[in-house]
């Protein structure tokens, strides 16, 4: 079996569970799942030679681990977290600007983490997926990219949901 489709195999796993962190309800919920999430989509974006986004992918576990224990990153503990991630990511990127777009995303996503808004959360959980559909498009990462652009409707799906629940 080829590298291409072991990895875009092991990505769908990952997939799939990025998807239904769009319609859940809490951030403990959603925190616990992306771990899960984030090794199988590291371990595909390692199959396929996106190093920066399986270093993101794996930061991102040990990020929603402390998130979980301590209940919000503080200041500094962002501040060191992005530090480390823009680190190993310069020493593992060899594909240019398109290796930063995970790099982004997460900083993104570690420094609005603690925002007390749902709705707000899941509009920062767009933007950093839409930058990685460009990541994984470019790796030939074909059903992370397909199921990103299922992640965005979902998770407007959550939005809406939210909205909903708030109105009655």
């Amino acid at each position: 079996m080829n590298t291409l489709l072991i990895g875009n195999l092991v990505s769908m796993l990952g997939a799939g569970l990025m998807v239904v962190i769009g319609i859940l309800k809490t951030r403990r919920q959603i925190l616990l799942t992306q771990c899960l999430q984030f090794a199988l989509m590291g371990a595909g974006n390692l199959v396929l030679g996106g190093y920066t986004g399986a270093v993101s992918n794996f930061l991102s576990i040990v990020r929603n681990g402390i998130v979980c224990v301590l209940g919000d990153l503080s200041g500094p503990l962002k501040l060191i977290f992005i530090a480390v991630q823009v680190l190993l990511s310069a020493m593992t990127n060899a594909h240019g600007l398109v290796g930063w777009l995970p790099v982004a995303a997460t900083v993104l996503y570690t420094w609005m983490l603690d925002v007390k808004s749902e709705v707000t959360l899941k509009l920062v959980m767009i933007a950093a997926q839409l930058m990685w559909l460009s990541y994984d498009i470019f790796f030939q990462n074909y059903t992370a990219a397909a199921f990103d652009i299922l992640t965005v409707a979902s998770t407007v799906l959550g939005i809406l949901r939210l909205k909903k629940a708030a109105a009655r």
